[in-house]
């Protein structure tokens, strides 16, 4: 029995009998007969050739079983795996490796086995020759040799069988191959040069099919002066002398087309070195030899343009060494080609600029990559350097390899001057300059750029700009530079810009497009400038107009702007509403001239003509009236202007205009309240004082002389001099009553005592002060009159006559009473509306004999008349009434019936005109006309804002009858009623003196 060895690895074995593919094949004959003989041989029942798969063996050849293949688990094969060689087990039965093999103990009852292994050349076993008994048995030496041997020819014809087959797999391969490759015709020789193999390349490229051309001789593809010159037998001569012969020339088609051809000859020998034959492989490369005639023609060509043309050209290999300059280097620089090669170039390179260049050169070949470079090259006529631009790429060949390296150099001295220049204007110009590209970046920013910014080129170029912008302006910005490139217009925007210590600027970004020949957008040259101060003062305009305009609402100031060139004459709301106009009423200065006050028009054109004068101030300062062109009323306009001289000539002349109306009036009831005060202070001969608290100084009117017999330089200004002519025994009650006051809160102060006059009597006098305090509440000012009530008795005693003159009275105040029934009645016949307008009347009549009354009925004050025929209408608001004129005493008949005129009046606003809305007003104003020798008394009665009268009354009504006749009855005057769009204009007029004098009791 053979030793054991250890188990070879399974996945190994297993690979080693997959390259025989013998598993599952059919039975063949040699294999049977191995399996007959080794029964013969050893004199069994069975004999088997086993290959061992995973799990199984499978019988390739088989004697006396009956199968084609069992399971491994309990065969005997499974250990002959583990022998060197062979397995010997003469009696199953006894030998301990099979005790209890199922093979052995059951059927087929196997006794005997003895099997030799089928090893691969590199040692592997795949399976076994064996022989198996069911009885015990015995081998000889020489039988266990025989089964050996048998083994060892089953091996044999197993890798027979896997060389044959693999032989077969690349003798197709390479027909494949052959058959494929119809790029290249591949001719197959024998020794004389008769053709054995013609493949689909050689068909398509020659033209003659494989069955034309088998026994010929290849001799027929050469032309007929390479066939004369034996080119065929120099070819095979020179493969078998040095193993092959390359060949570039030409041949001939089947259709006796020639063409150039590049191949090889090469000897086919055997495996013991014989000459079998020869091998030529052809392929056409007639288009390359043309494409190569035209690129050396074009080189040709292009090296002529080279030669002759004005810029430097220069030609390098795939290193980098120039291998090629033309003329105008050597002209220009005087070096000589021995002189340019490897970096000999850059010897005419301004050596400032030297080390830079070649770093440019050095990095575009070892990158692979065009190169673009300025360059100061030396001149050798005069030793001056002048600019070029250099540019330079690779040239690939087809394998995408750098074939070599070509290159020009521009003059472009001119051009650089030229940048130069314009790069020191740039610099000298106080606003940021760039340049912008198509795409929206920049290529150039002036160093005003830097300095403002604090960036530098690498930051700000080509985008980082971007970052300088104010975020809130940058998207507009953006937008507007976006549009601008779409469309290729001017570019035209606002925005901040932050300075390097973070503060931000306003600037103004403009820039205009550069176009080419063809007007093509090639860049753009922009600059931005610095407008913050600007925008700031605009800003500061923009406030301050807003100002004057809030200053002009405020004070109702007007403007008005006449130019002179063209005529035309410019009112705002405000001026067109002084002269009675609408907001959108055409204007001009005849219209102006027109609204004018006929008594002011001379004298304003007059004003307006001088300030035109070139020749004068050009200053126009100037009141008057104007006279409503639509409305009809009357107003104060205040006017300043300035004109403005061009050249000699005014063109233009502006100014303002201020309603001064209510001021006017004002300042006419001031002169009307100071000359009611002068009349008062004279007419009741009060000594009125005035006395400043701080300084003690006291003013006296002049009645302190006529009441108590002083001359003027005998009253003394101070409170000092008062007090000290108070009686003595008077004199500390007055004191401290009125110093309580001056230091209290109240205001106002009275006392009776006596005063010595200057006769050294004493008068009974009432003196009453008021205190005016300043903003502390301390008293500043006081202010009194002392009244010398001596004639109080006179007083009483008239008060006396008066009752018997009342007596009379009532009997004329019952006649008018009477007659104002007989009106009122004859008026309307509505009950209702007679009692009300009767008691009204009645009123009215009261109210003005209750100041007849306090008159004595002797004279009763113009304004108290008034204020008592009014005050049931002040409730509609004290504003909305507003009363002026001078202090005039009305006698007792006109009192009364100007009383009842201005009832009739207030009550016919309340119910339809100016007093019967929200907004409506009256003016009330009188006056005293002094013209010729006897003055006349005027008052006017004058509604504005209420409903507006677009018709004249068909008739008139009771009050206005009333109005009528019983003033012009009683003081013989005159009415006027207009009933004008804005309003009812009522004015009455009379003879002063038939408003004073008291008429006799028949007359009444």
């Amino acid at each position: 029995m053979s030793r054991s060895r250890p188990p070879p690895t399974e996945q190994a074995r297993l690979r080693a009998l997959e390259r025989y593919q013998v598993l599952d094949t059919p039975r063949e004959e040699e294999f049977d007969g191995i399996a007959e003989l080794a029964a013969e041989i050893c004199g069994t029942p069975i004999a088997v050739v086993n290959l061992i798969g995973p799990g199984r063996q499978f019988f390739k050849a088989e004697v006396g079983l009956g199968v084609r293949e069992t399971p491994l688990e309990s065969s005997f094969c499974r250990q002959a795996l583990l022998q060197d060689d062979f397995l010997y087990v003469p009696d199953a039965g006894q030998d301990p490796r099979f005790a209890g093999n199922p093979l052995v103990t059951g059927e087929p009852g196997l006794r005997f086995y003895a099997g030799a292994l089928l090893k691969t050349p590199d040692g592997q076993p795949i399976g076994t020759v064996c022989v198996l008994d069911t009885k015990p048995r015995a081998l000889s030496e020489r039988q266990q040799a025989s089964l050996k041997h048998l083994a060892r020819q089953t091996m044999t014809q197993l890798e027979l069988r896997r060389t044959l087959r693999e032989q077969s797999a690349e003798r197709e391969l390479q027909e494949r191959i052959l058959e494929s490759a119809t790029d290249y015709a591949i001719v197959a020789m024998d020794r004389t040069g008769r053709v054995t193999r013609w493949n689909a390349g050689a068909e398509r490229i020659l033209g003659w099919s494989e069955a034309e051309m088998l026994g010929e001789l290849t001799h027929v593809v050469f032309t007929p002066e390479d066939r004369a010159g034996r080119r065929p037998e120099i070819e095979m001569g020179l493969a078998l002398e040095h193993g092959s012969a390359p060949d570039e020339r030409w041949h001939l088609r089947r259709d006796g087309e020639r063409f150039w051809a590049q191949g090889e000859m090469m000897p086919l020998r055997s495996e013991t070195g014989e000459v079998l034959g020869f091998l030529k492989i052809l392929r056409d490369r007639t288009q390359q030899r043309l494409d190569a005639a035209e690129r050396s023609a074009s080189e040709l060509r292009f090296r002529s343009l080279v030669e002759v043309s004005p810029q430097v050209v220069w030609f390098g290999d795939a290193r980098g060494d120039i291998t090629y300059c033309n003329p105008v280097w050597y002209d220009y620089t005087g070096l000589t080609p021995g002189d340019t090669g490897g970096d000999g170039w850059a010897g005419a390179i301004h050596p400032d600029h030297r080390e830079r260049v070649l770093e440019v050169w050095r990095h575009a070949v070892a990158t692979v990559g065009s190169y673009e470079v300025e360059i100061p090259l030396r001149r050798a006529s005069d030793g001056q350097y002048r600019w070029f631009l250099a540019r330079g790429k690779p040239v690939f060949d087809a394998a995408g390899m750098v074939e070599t390296w070509i290159g020009i150099a521009l003059d472009i001295h001119e051009r650089k001057a030229a940048e130069q220049r314009f790069e020191a204007l740039t610099e000298l110009a106080p606003t940021i300059i760039w340049f912008g590209n198509p795409d929206g970046s920049l290529s150039y920013l002036n160093d005003r750029w830097y300095a403002y910014t604090g960036q530098t080129p690498q930051q700000a170029l080509p985008l980082g700009w971007a970052g300088i912008i104010h975020p809130d302006d940058l998207p507009d910005l953006q937008r507007a530079w976006e549009e601008a490139r779409a469309r290729g217009e001017l570019y035209d925007t606002e925005a901040r810009l932050r300075r390097h210590d973070g503060a931000y600027r306003w600037f103004l970004i403009r820039a205009e497009p550069l176009r080419d020949e063809g007007g093509r957008v090639i860049g753009w040259l922009g600059s931005d400038s610095d407008i913050h101060d600007r925008r700031q003062a605009e800003e500061g305009l923009r406030r301050a107009q807003g100002q004057l305009r809030l200053a002009l609402e405020a004070t109702n100031i007007g403007i008005f702007d006449y130019d002179l060139v063209t005529g035309d004459l410019g009112w705002d709301a405000r001026v067109r509403a002084a002269f009675g106009l609408p907001p959108d009423a055409a204007v001009t200065y005849e219209t102006f001239l027109a609204g004018l006050h006929p008594e002011d028009r001379v004298r304003v054109d007059a004003a307006v003509r001088a300030a035109l004068d070139p020749v004068g101030s050009g200053h126009y300062d100037v009141e008057y009236r104007t006279v409503g062109l639509e409305d009809g009323v009357e107003r104060w306009l205040a006017a300043k202007g300035q004109a403005i001289v061009e050249h000699g000539r005014t063109v233009r002349f502006v100014g303002t205009v201020r309603d001064v109306t209510a001021s006017r009036q004002a300042e006419q009831e001031v002169r009307e309240t100071e000359e009611r005060y002068r009349l008062a202070a004279r007419a009741t001969n009060d000594a009125i004082w005035d006395w400043n608290l701080a300084t003690d100084h006291l003013r006296w009117n002049e009645a302190v002389q006529t009441l108590f017999g002083y001359a003027a330089d005998e009253v003394g200004p101070s409170g000092t001099w008062w007090k000290s002519h108070i009686h003595p025994d008077d004199r500390e009650r007055v004191t401290s009553s009125i110093y309580a006051v001056i230091d209290g809160a109240s205001e106002h102060w009275n006392a009776e005592y006596r005063f010595l006059r200057a006769d050294g009597s004493f008068a009974e006098i009432l003196d009453r002060g008021y205190v005016l305090r300043d903003e502390r509440g301390r008293g500043a000012r006081m202010i009194g009159a002392m009244l010398d009530i001596t004639a109080r008795k006179r007083a009483e005693e008239h008060q006396r006559l008066l009752t018997g003159e009342l007596q009379h009275r009532v009997k004329n105040t019952l006649t008018l009473v009477q007659a104002i029934a007989s009106q009122t009645l004859r008026g309307t016949g509505d009950v209702n509306a007679m009692r009300e307008a009767f008691a009204s009347r009645l009123i009215s009549l009261g109210r003005a004999h209750d100041i007849l009354t306090q008159a004595s009925w002797t004279a009763a004050p113009i304004g108290e008349v008034v204020e008592g025929a009014l005050s049931v209408h002040r409730n509609a608001g004290p504003a909305r009434i507003r009363v002026s004129g001078p202090n005039v005493l009305l006698a007792a008949k006109p009192a009364l019936s100007l009383a009842l005129a201005l009832h009739e009046l207030a009550t016919n606003a309340a119910k339809y005109g100016a007093l019967s809305n929200e907004s409506g007003v009256v003016d009330l104003r009188w006056h005293v006309v002094h013209e010729a020798e006897a003055p006349r008394f005027c008052l006017t009665w004058s509604e504005q804002g209420g409903p507006a009268i677009l018709t004249q009354p068909a008739r008139k009504g009771f009050g206005s009858r009333l109005i009528e006749r019983s003033f012009a009855a009683e003081v013989g005057g005159e009415v006027k009623l207009t009933y004008a769009p804005a309003g009812l204009v009522c004015r009455l007029e009379a003879p002063l003196a038939s408003m004073q004098e008291q008429r006799s009791a028949a007359a009444a």
